[in-house]
C-alpha cells in the first residue's frame, strides 16, 4: 500500500504482563545441613504456596473474564425454531466435544454499528463473508472454511438462491438451516460481526501485520497494494479484505485475502497476547464483546473453555480452506458459484470428523490463502 494511501493505526495493544516466579528457588547451603523434617516442611510449604498461587490466578482469570462475558450482545436462541428432526445429528463420542461456529461478516449498509455491544441498530443485511469454524477439543487445532457468498444453494422455504441471501431473508435461523442442509454438519453456535465491528476490533488489537506477496491496484477505492509486509489499521484492513476488483480471481481472491488476514490475526494473538493472564483475557473478551454478537446458547463457561483452549492454537495447526467448487456460472440473471457435489460430501464429513487436512491432501485440494493476493 502506498504511504499516501495508508492511514494511521491506533496505538499498540497493551504489552503482555511478564511472568513472575510464584516461589523463589531453594538455595544450596553447603555450610549447614538442615534436618530432613525441616526440608520436607519447607518443600510442602512451597508446594502449598505454589498451589494457592495457581488457584488464585485461575480464580482471578475466572472472575475478571466473567465480568466481561456478561457484556456480550446476544442473539436470541436461533436454534429454537429449527425442528430437531431437520438438523444433522450430534457427532459421537469425543467428537461431540468439538465446537462448530457459523461466522458471518454482514454488510448492512447501516451508518451505525449493528453488532456487538456498540450496536445502535438491528438492521439486517447480507453475509458478505460466511465461514464455518470448527474448533477441535482441547485446543488440538481448528478448521476455517469459507463458503463463497454467491454459492447457488437450496434455501429452505425460498427455493434456490445465493447462500448470502439466507441471512437477509431469515436472519441467523435461516442461515443455520441453509448451511446445515448444505453441509450436513451440526452447527453449535453463531457469531456475527459487521464492518464497523471489524474495524474497531482490528484497531483494538493495535493493527495487524499482513504480508502481501503480489502488488495490485484496487480501482474502486484507488489504492495501490504493494508487495511486502504492511501494518494495517481497521480502515485499511477493511479495504484489504473487501477488495475484489483489483484481483485476478475476484471473489475467490478476496476469500484468500480474508483468510490471509485471519492468519495474521491468529499469529498476533499467539505471539503477543497471554491468554493465561487475567488482564489479557479480560482485554480480549472486552474487545470481542464490543464488536461481535453471539447466540445466547453460548454460555459464559463455554466462552471460558474456548479461550483457554486457544492457548494451544497457532497457524501451524489451523487449516484454512474453501468448500470445493466447479467455478462460476449463471442462474438466470444471477452470477453464481457452482459447488462440487462430488467432493463436498466427503469434504464436510472430514471437516466434522477431524480429518480435513488428510482429505484435502488426498484430493489435491490446496489450503486457502497458501498463496494469498
Amino acid at each position: 500500500m502506498h504511504a499516501s494511501d495508508a492511514g494511521t493505526a491506533d496505538g499498540p495493544s497493551e504489552a503482555p504482563v511478564p511472568a513472575r516466579d510464584l516461589v523463589p528457588g531453594l538455595g544450596h547451603d553447603t555450610s549447614v545441613r538442615k534436618p530432613r523434617w525441616r526440608l520436607r516442611r519447607y518443600l510442602l510449604l512451597s508446594a502449598g504456596v505454589l498451589g494457592l498461587g495457581l488457584l488464585g490466578s485461575g480464580l482471578a482469570l475466572y472472575l475478571v473474564a466473567r465480568s466481561d462475558l456478561n457484556s456480550f450482545r446476544t442473539i436470541k436462541n436461533p436454534f429454537a425454531a429449527i425442528p430437531a428432526a431437520g438438523r444433522p445429528p450430534v457427532p459421537p463420542g469425543a467428537l461431540s466435544q468439538d465446537v462448530t461456529f457459523l461466522v458471518g461478516g454482514v454488510d448492512t449498509r447501516s451508518p451505525v454499528p449493528t453488532t456487538g455491544k456498540q450496536a445502535q441498530s438491528d438492521a439486517r443485511g447480507r453475509t458478505d463473508t460466511l465461514m464455518m469454524v470448527h474448533l477441535l477439543s482441547g485446543g488440538r487445532g481448528a478448521y476455517v472454511v469459507s463458503i463463497p457468498r454467491d454459492s447457488w444453494v437450496p434455501i429452505p422455504g425460498q427455493g434456490m438462491g445465493k447462500v448470502n441471501w439466507a441471512y437477509y431473508f431469515g436472519g441467523q435461523t435461516l442461515a443455520i438451516r441453509t448451511v446445515e442442509q448444505l453441509t450436513d454438519v451440526r452447527i453449535n453456535h453463531v457469531a456475527v460481526i459487521d464492518w464497523d465491528g471489524f474495524k474497531d476490533l482490528t484497531n483494538d488489537l493495535g493493527g495487524v501485520n499482513v504480508d502481501i506477496p503480489v502488488s495490485s491496484y484496487d480501482p474502486a477505492n484507488h489504492i495501490h497494494w504493494t508487495k511486502g509486509i504492511h501494518h494495517l489499521n481497521g480502515t485499511q484492513a477493511l479495504l484489504y479484505v473487501r477488495d475484489r476488483y483489483g484481483l485476478t480471481d475476484g471473489d475467490f481472491g478476496r476469500e484468500a485475502r480474508q483468510q490471509n488476514f485471519l492468519r495474521a490475526v491468529f499469529e498476533k494473538l499467539h505471539d503477543s497476547v497471554s491468554l493465561t493472564s487475567p488482564l489479557h483475557m479480560a482485554s480480549l473478551v472486552r474487545d470481542l464483546s464490543q464488536a461481535v454478537s453471539v447466540d445466547d446458547t453460548l454460555s459464559d463457561s463455554n466462552i471460558e473453555h474456548l479461550l483457554l483452549d486457544m492457548r494451544n492454537l497457532s497457524t501451524s495447526n489451523i487449516t484454512f480452506a474453501t468448500v470445493p467448487y466447479f467455478g462460476t456460472g449463471q442462474a438466470g440473471s444471477q452470477s453464481v458459484v457452482n459447488l462440487d457435489p462430488a467432493l463436498d460430501q466427503g469434504f464436510w464429513h472430514a471437516f466434522e470428523y477431524d480429518t480435513l487436512p488428510a482429505f484435502m491432501q488426498e484430493e489435491g485440494l490446496k489450503p486457502l490463502g497458501a498463496t494469498p493476493q
